[in-house]
């Protein structure tokens, strides 16, 4: 694979695995404000049930309403865990997808590198190699020098 071929592979990479992490904190901040409603629910059913508990005297019709509403509030809590938990899923398949994109951009990084270290030995190779022929030319003509 040619150096341009894979600069332009790490370049993808790159990219996806940016919109892999902007997916990812997106997803995260939906399970953070699917969590808020929930935490505002139950605290306010709690309030609701600690302010009936406080009250002497109820009428039996707004006793039912009371029980009504809690039940609404009950399957609205339900409701709304179901989503969190959903949302939460949906943000651990996010956070792996960024995870396999970062692996696959890290493989592209290490591949060049490697080649950039393998080509940087070869041409140190090659300039040792020159700079031997060198000097092995100078020492054969002090060589023919001296024999004259």
């Amino acid at each position: 694979m040619k150096r341009k071929t894979l600069q332009q592979l790490i370049d993808h990479a790159r990219l996806v695995r940016d919109d892999a992490a902007v997916q990812a904190a997106g997803a995260h901040r939906e399970v953070d404000g699917a969590q808020r409603t929930l935490e505002m629910l139950s605290t306010y059913r709690d309030e609701q049930l600690r302010s009936r508990g406080a009250r002497s005297r109820v009428d039996p019709a707004v006793l039912r309403l009371r029980e009504r509403f809690t039940q609404k509030l009950d399957g609205a809590i339900d409701e709304q865990t179901r989503v969190r938990d959903a949302l939460h899923d949906a943000a651990e398949r996010r956070r792996e997808e960024l995870l396999g994109r970062q692996r696959r951009l890290l493989a592209f990084e290490t591949l060049q590198a490697r080649r950039d270290a393998t080509n940087l030995q070869r041409r140190q190779r090659a300039e040792q190699r020159d700079t031997d022929e060198y000097a092995a030319q100078v020492a054969r003509r002090r060589r023919d020098g001296e024999k004259r």
